[in-house]
């Protein structure tokens, strides 16, 4: 199911008007939270992130199903990954539930309920260590993702 969404534009002082179409594709609103932590991570490797984890907490606590940690490489990197996983999910029928940290772009969290999104700086991210928290056996390797998204872009290409 697809909808569309028109968004108007107006530019300069002639009011030149420009209608762009966001595609709604809602292919995720059902989706269990493997199939949502998992674009979450191809989409925060696609924007540039660095230093992306996945991790699958499903039997380990009962706040989460996975948490995806990453790194932006300055606070309006970090802001924007934030603002991308939130704004490209909710198109997909996946709305945040809420973002956290916006004052000051030095650790946003997305919450989706069952995965959680952290997105820090660099500082934060060593500071918290918030992987160390988590078990090591709930690493998921993401090697899938990286190689989709090298071969998108034709990254590493030999």
């Amino acid at each position: 199911v697809q909808k569309r969404r028109e968004n108007i534009y107006y530019l300069n002082s002639w009011q030149m008007e420009i209608k762009m179409e966001e595609i709604i594709t809602c292919d995720l609103k059902d989706a269990d939270s493997g199939a949502l932590a998992r674009e979450s991570v191809k989409l925060l490797l696609e924007k540039k992130a660095i230093d992306v984890r996945l991790f699958d907490v499903r039997e380990k606590t009962s706040v989460t199903d996975y948490y995806v940690n990453a790194t932006g490489r300055s606070s309006t990197q970090v802001a924007a990954l934030a603002d991308d996983v939130a704004d490209a999910m909710d198109k997909r029928g996946r709305r945040p539930l809420r973002v956290e940290g916006r004052s000051g772009n030095s650790w946003l969290l997305v919450d989706f309920g069952d995965v959680i999104v952290n997105v820090f700086d660099r500082p934060s991210r060593e500071f918290y260590n918030l992987d160390k928290h988590l078990p090591e056996d709930s690493a998921v390797d993401i090697g899938d993702l990286v190689a989709e998204v090298d071969k998108k872009f034709e990254i590493n290409k030999n």
